[in-house]
């Protein structure tokens, strides 16, 4: 039985999560300037609506698919803990983000500074996330 109210607290949970460690990866970049040595016309600049859409799209990535994919095989699975979190977060971002990023960058030319801070940044809020859904469900 899929529980509302947990799905909701990890969703809130998780949500707060990716919008505070968000915020501070966003300022830790700025204050490192990961950002200097890139091409001009390749980084968007950066507003409130490219701020509400970015965590959007992370809160539906980082919190969202993860929470209901949750819900389904904790009915089948007894996974609950930090533990499984922890390692379904490992996985997706060793299978998912970095073949994709380091694609990426061997096709354009990119600062190291900029595609590690990346990926460190995608690395916090996946795995952050994931233990946070994982341990509320092993309550």
């Amino acid at each position: 039985m899929i529980s509302i109210e947990l799905t909701l607290y990890s969703l809130g949970l998780a949500g707060l999560y990716l919008a505070v460690v968000t915020t501070l990866v966003e300022l830790g970049g700025r204050a490192l300037k990961v950002s200097r040595g890139m091409p001009p016309g390749l980084l968007e600049p950066t507003g409130f609506v490219w701020h509400l859409f970015n965590f959007a799209v992370e809160f539906l990535f980082f919190a969202g698919i993860p929470t209901f994919a949750y819900n389904l095989f904790h009915m089948v699975l007894p996974l609950s803990g930090i533990r499984p979190g922890l390692a379904a977060a490992l996985v997706a971002f060793t299978l998912g983000a970095v073949p994709v990023v380091m694609g990426l960058s061997v096709r354009i030319k990119l600062p190291t500074l900029y595609i590690l801070y990346f990926l460190f940044g995608l690395l916090l809020k996946l795995s952050g996330a994931l233990v946070i859904i994982g341990y509320l469900y092993s309550l």
